[in-house]
This record gives C-alpha cells, structure tokens and sequence, in this order.
C-alpha cells in the first residue's frame, strides 16, 4: 500500500509539476529543516540518509541529481540533457506491463511538458532501482537519431552521435541489463510513434541490434554496460550515479564517447565517499539559508551567486591526498575481503529474476 502511494504521488508531482505537496512529515517550513527544489522536498528525514553506510532513497537521489544539473550543466548544453525521476522506471514496469511499449501508458504524462519533448534531447538518464536493492543508471544517447534517422543525403553522424543506452552500474557482480534496456526501447519506440503517428511504419521498433541480423534501413538503438568505477561497499551506489552525471559534465569527452571507447579518467570510491561528505555538507548550508532567510526553495536560494558559488565547489572539489613521510614505506596490499552488507546486495540482485 505504502508502495502505490508513493508511485500516486510521483505521477501527481509529474502531472502538476506547479504544485507542492507536503507530507505529514513536513510542514515545508524553514525551520523543519525541509529543502524544495522544482517538485521534489527533501526532508530532515531524507537528508539522514547522506550519513556513513546509509543508503540513498529516491527523494535524496532525486534532489541531489537536479540539483546537479542546475548548478553544473553548461549553459550550451542545458537543452540537450535530461534527468529522468527516480519513480520513472518503476511506473514503466508496473501495472502487469510486459514490454516498454505497454508500459507506455503509465508514463505518457510524465515528460508531455518538455518543450519538444524526450527525443529531441541528446542526453536521457534514467536512474534504475534493482529490487529494491540497488541504484544504477542508463544513459540513452542520441535517441532521435535511432527513432527518426537522418535522409541518406545528410551528413554522416560522428562516431560520438551513434543512438546507445549506455548503462552504468558501480556493482561488482551486476545484473543483466537486458530486460531494463528492451523496456527502455520499448517505451522510446512507443513515444516517438505517438509524436509521429504519420510517420509509423506498418511493422517496426527499435532493435537492439547484438545479434547482427538487424536489416537494413532498420532502427537500431544498441545498449552497452560501460567500464565504469565500482563501489566498495554495499550502500554508495547512489552517489557513484550522482557522481558520474558530475564527472560527465565536466568532460566533454567522457561524454561524447560514453560507451564507446574506453575512459581512463575516471574517479575513485574515495572521491565517491569524499562526496558524500560534501553532499551532506551542501543540505547543512542550504538549510541554514533556508532558515535565515525563511525561505525553502532552493532556486531561489542559489539566485544568490555567493550560495552557488559554495554548493558548486563542493561538486567538484577533490578528497586531500594524504602525504607520506618521506621515509615512510608504502603499506603492502591487502586482499579485499567484500563487507557482509555488499555481499548480502551480490546475492539479492543475483536472486531476482
């Protein structure tokens, strides 16, 4: 019961986006320690969650994703990026829906109010819950380009805009990503026919295109598991997703060739856990100046460019490297021995179907 209710009132927030909706929780007062950010509230209670071995809920990973874009996206590129709602995926898979294009229906509403809507975007993320268990994210790339190919005249697409879903998982023993991404091609497929009921062909989709049979002139939208950091532990996945959407967004070219090329310049689990101490970090300064200012919303706190200027260092600064005395010998390596909770998270994902 707790569950639908908590689907009801994502779709709302995503029917009404104009519309805030307090909980019994929250009075969304300044003084409750409450944070609103376009839809999304967090609470005292979400913001716990940024504490050691915690793991992120949807609203915390919801709030810190959009508010990732909002203080980090390039002003060139804010038009071509788009950060799906954590409750996304799961409503697409709901209701009995056995492929993408039924699910369809419980989210058609969900992304009518983006100005030309999802297909015109360059960049889609969706973040993805396993079981309850477990954060990832796909990255769909270049979707328009898969669902309405360019004429054979035009000019050749560069490496970096062939359509993929890119998938970024931190865990160590991942699930497939089969069933996720044909569910993601199902839903794009069925959006772009609904956009374009003229230009529906009498037998088509996209195709995933693995097995090399895809015919000629087809619409193919490959997916990919991208080589990505892994986490440690049982409990960062969450941040290990904000902090590839932060580090995508300052390189360009980890972007462009996400999925394609292998990138070198990825972060480490201790920036990762350094994060988490800068997220928690961020929420305590912004409460403050929600309540000195009593107000809670956080554009308009970060109208004022010295708040901005704070919570975007704290995306992007770096964890202190710890010196080593100069005659001090490195320490051998130990053998990694995985906490019980990471294993107890290998095998539930391993277990669901």
């Amino acid at each position: 019961e707790g569950k639908e209710v908590s689907l009801t009132l994502a779709t709302l927030r995503w029917w009404l986006p104009h519309v805030t909706f307090l909980g019994p929780q929250s009075s969304g007062s300044a003084g409750s320690g409450t944070l609103r950010l376009d839809n999304i509230e967090l609470t005292a209670r979400d913001a716990r969650l940024l504490g050691d071995e915690r793991c992120l809920n949807d609203t915390a990973l919801d709030f810190f994703l959009r508010l990732v874009v909002e203080v980090m996206t390039p002003e060139s590129m804010r038009d071509d990026i788009y950060v799906a709602n954590c409750f996304f995926f799961q409503k697409l898979t709901s209701n009995n829906a056995t492929t993408g294009e039924e699910g369809w229906q419980n989210v058609a509403r969900w992304t009518r109010s983006l100005p030309g809507g999802l297909l015109e975007k360059r960049f889609v993320l969706f973040p993805v819950n396993e079981q309850n268990l477990h954060w990832w994210a796909a990255i769909v790339c270049h979707p328009g380009r898969a669902l309405d190919p360019p004429e054979p005249s035009a000019t050749p697409a560069s490496q970096g805009e062939v359509p993929r879903i890119v998938c970024l998982d931190s865990a160590l023993d991942p699930p497939p990503k089969g069933k996720a991404t044909s569910f993601l091609r199902g839903y794009l497929w069925r959006e772009w026919c609904e956009r374009n009921p003229d230009k529906v062909p009498a037998k088509g989709g996209l195709e995933d295109g693995q097995s090399g049979k895809a015919e000629k002139g087809s619409r193919v939208l490959k997916s990919v598991v991208a080589d990505v950091p892994k986490q440690a532990n049982g409990y960062d996945c969450g941040i290990f997703i904000i902090e590839y959407l932060l580090h995508l967004l300052q390189s360009r070219s980890a972007l462009k060739g996400l999925g394609l090329a292998p990138h070198r310049h990825w972060f480490s689990q201790e920036a990762v856990s350094h994060r988490r101490k800068r997220m928690k970090w961020i929420v305590d300064r912004l409460q403050g100046e929600a309540k000195r200012r009593k107000e809670t919303d956080v554009l308009k706190l970060l109208q004022d460019d010295k708040v901005r200027a704070a919570v975007t260092g704290a995306f992007i600064d770096l964890p202190r490297l710890k010196r080593r005395r100069f005659n001090e010998t490195p320490a051998a390596p130990q053998e990694f021995e995985p906490p019980t909770t990471r294993a107890r998270l290998a095998a539930g994902l391993r277990a669901a179907p």
